[in-house]
C-alpha cells in the first residue's frame, strides 16, 4: 500500500500575524484582515525560506520585548533609588529641631485670639470692624494672617467672624472665632433708649430754658408761683437718610404758673433736640435747640414785655409740632 505525504504549510500573514486563507484554486494564501496575498509554492525550498522570515520576524520580536522590559525595570530602579534618598533626607531634617521639616511634622500650637483685638467703630447700621495685635511679641504675630467677615455695614448685635491663618511650623486651636458687634455710635430711634444721666440731662436742659422764659413773669407781681412737670416726649425720625437731621426730639413739659389773684394759667412748652446720638462710651449726643411755640402772654394780662412762649391746649400743641415736621415720622 502506498502512503501519501500530505505537507501542512504554515498559512501566518508576515504584515500583521493573521491567520491567512487559501483561495479557492488553492494557488495562494490571502490574509482576510490587511488583504496581504501570497503564491503557494510546493518547493520545500520556498516554505523554508518563508518559515525561517517568520522565526526571524518573531525573534526580532521577542528581542525588542526584552529590550524594552529592561529599560522599565531600569528606570524603576532610578525612581526608587531616589525616592529613597528623598526620604532619607527628610527623615534627617524631621529629626533636626527648627528645620522645615521639624516644624511641619511637630507644630507648636497657639490660640491666636489672646493676641488680637477686634475694634468697632462708626455709626450703626455703617460700622467698620478692624483687627488689631495687642501682643506684638507672639512669634507667630507677624507670619500669621487674619480675616474678618463682614468688616463693614455693621450694626450692634451684629456678629462677625475671625478666621486665622497659622504659619509653617503653627497649628493654631481655635483657628476662627466668633465676636459680637458693640460700642457703635447709635442714632435715638426710640425714647427708651432715653434714660438715666441721659433723660435728666435733657430734662434739667429743657425745664432751665422755660424757667428763664418766664423768669421776668414770675419774679413780678403778677404771679405767685409756677410749678413745670414733663409731659411726653416726642420723637421724628427723617424719612431721608440724607436729611440735615437725622431726628428731631420735643421735650414737652406742662407749666403751671399762678397768677397774684390766686387763679392757675396752664401752659405747654416744647423744647427741640436734633440729632440726637449714643456713643460707645454711653453719654447722649445732640444739638441743643430752644424752645418752640407761640407767644400769647398779651391775651391773658400780660403786657408783650413780659410775654412768655407755649401753648394753652396739649392736643394743639402735637398739631403743630407734627406741622412743621413734614418728611418725618412720628416713632415715639
Amino acid at each position: 500500500m502506498e502512503q501519501k505525504i500530505t505537507k501542512t504549510l504554515s498559512l501566518v500573514c508576515p504584515s500583521c500575524g493573521g491567520r491567512m486563507e487559501l483561495s479557492t484554486d488553492g494557488e495562494k494564501a490571502v490574509c482576510p484582515y490587511c488583504g496581504h496575498e501570497m503564491l503557494i509554492d510546493t518547493d520545500d525550498t520556498a516554505q523554508q525560506e518563508y518559515e525561517r522570515r517568520i522565526a526571524m520576524a518573531r525573534a526580532e520580536e521577542d528581542i525588542k520585548d526584552l529590550q524594552t522590559k529592561r529599560q522599565r525595570k531600569r528606570r524603576l530602579k532610578g525612581w526608587l533609588i531616589a525616592f529613597c534618598m528623598i526620604a532619607a533626607i527628610c527623615l534627617i531634617n524631621v529629626a533636626i529641631p527648627g528645620s522645615p521639616m521639624h516644624e511641619l511634622a511637630f507644630p507648636r500650637t497657639a490660640d491666636p485670639f489672646t493676641s488680637v483685638i477686634v475694634k468697632f467703630s462708626g455709626m450703626s447700621g455703617e460700622g467698620r470692624a478692624e483687627l488689631q495685635i495687642s501682643d506684638r511679641n507672639a512669634e507667630y504675630t507677624d507670619a500669621a494672617k487674619f480675616e474678618v467677615t463682614p468688616d463693614t455695614g455693621l450694626s450692634n448685635g451684629d456678629t462677625v467672624m475671625v478666621k486665622a491663618q497659622a504659619p509653617l511650623g503653627w497649628r493654631f486651636d481655635p483657628s476662627e472665632k466668633q465676636y459680637t458687634v458693640e460700642g457703635l455710635t447709635a442714632w435715638v430711634t426710640s425714647t427708651d433708649q432715653l434714660s438715666g444721666d441721659n433723660l435728666n440731662k435733657i430734662h434739667a436742659n429743657t425745664e432751665r430754658l422755660i424757667r428763664e422764659d418766664w423768669e421776668d413773669i414770675v419774679s413780678s407781681s403778677l404771679a405767685q408761683d409756677m410749678i413745670c412737670t414733663p409731659y411726653r416726649m416726642y420723637l421724628f425720625i427723617s424719612d431721608d437718610n440724607t436729611s440735615y437731621e437725622y431726628n428731631v426730639l420735643y421735650d414737652t413739659y406742662e407749666v403751671k404758673v399762678t397768677r397774684a389773684d390766686g387763679s392757675v394759667l396752664t401752659s405747654y412748652e416744647a423744647c427741640r433736640y436734633t440729632d440726637l446720638k449714643i456713643p460707645a462710651d454711653g453719654i447722649l449726643t445732640a444739638g441743643y435747640g430752644s424752645l418752640q411755640g407761640f407767644n400769647f402772654g398779651y391775651n391773658y394780662g400780660f403786657s408783650y414785655t413780659q410775654s412768655f412762649s407755649g401753648w394753652t391746649d396739649a392736643a394743639e400743641m402735637e398739631a403743630d409740632l407734627r406741622h412743621v415736621r413734614d418728611g418725618y415720622h412720628l416713632a415715639d
